[in-house]
C-alpha cells in the first residue's frame, strides 16, 4: 500500500512540473489535475512514503524470518514470535512509549529553523513564479524569476546541508528513544554530540 502511494507521489511530482512548464489553460479540469499533482508531490515528502514502505517491508521480512525459524525448530518457544512482533512494531513507530526530553526537541527545532532560513528565499521566489504563471501576469518574466529561484534554491540547499544533517541525526535519535524500549537517554547525549559535530563540519 505504501509503495503504491509512493509511486503516486512521484507521478504527482512529474505531473506538477509538466503542468508548470506547459502553462495552465483556463479549464477546471486542468486546474484540478495540477492540484492533484501538487498534493501527491507534497504527500510524498510530508508523509515520508518511501521511508514508510521500506519500514513495513523490513518488518515483514523480520517477521517472516521469525516464523520460518519457529516452524523449522520444534524446540523454539512461542515467545520468540511475540518478541519478534514487538520489535517489528517498534521499528514501525506505531505506538510512542515515552516522550523525548525538552532540550533535545528544542535543539532539533533550532536546526530545522536554520534549514528553513536557508531555503526560504528560494521557496518565496518559486512560489511567486508559480503564482505569476497561474494567474498570467504579463508584467512578470517567469523565466528570469524561475532561474533566480533555482539559483537561490541551489545555494540554499548547499547552506542547509549541515543543519539538515544535524536535524536528521536528532530526529532519528528521538524516534528511537520514543518508540524503542531498548533506547536510553545516554544515547540521546551521544547523538546530540554527533549532531553538533555535523553542524561544524567535523
Amino acid at each position: 500500500m505504501w509503495k503504491c502511494a509512493e509511486w503516486l507521489g512521484w507521478l504527482g511530482w512529474a505531473g506538477w512540473w509538466v503542468c508548470l512548464f506547459l502553462g495552465p489553460p483556463s479549464t477546471a479540469l486542468w486546474n484540478s489535475v495540477a492540484g492533484l499533482c501538487l498534493v501527491g508531490w507534497v504527500a510524498l515528502d510530508h508523509f515520508k512514503l518511501e521511508e514508510r514502505a521500506e519500514c513495513y517491508g523490513a518488518a515483514a521480512d523480520a517477521l517472516g524470518e521469525a516464523i520460518a525459524g519457529y516452524e523449522a525448530s520444534p524446540d523454539r518457544p512461542e515467545s520468540t514470535l511475540t518478541e519478534a512482533y514487538q520489535r517489528a512494531c517498534e521499528s514501525l513507530r506505531l505506538e510512542r512509549i515515552r516522550t523525548a526530553p525538552t532540550w533535545v526537541r528544542e535543539r532539533r527545532r533550532q536546526y530545522r529553523l536554520r534549514v528553513l532560513g536557508c531555503i526560504s528565499p528560494a521557496v518565496a521566489a518559486l512560489a511567486f513564479e508559480t503564482a505569476a504563471a497561474y494567474f498570467g501576469w504579463r508584467w512578470v518574466r517567469p523565466g528570469q524569476i524561475l532561474a533566480a529561484g533555482l539559483v537561490l534554491l541551489f545555494g540554499g540547499l548547499l547552506k542547509a546541508g549541515r543543519p539538515s544533517t544535524a536535524s536528521r541525526i536528532l530526529t532519528e535519535a528521538i524516534e528511537r528513544y520514543e518508540f524503542e524500549s531498548a533506547a536510553t537517554e545516554s544515547a540521546l547525549d551521544e547523538e546530540d554530540r554527533r549532531a553538533s559535530e555535523a553542524l561544524l563540519g567535523r
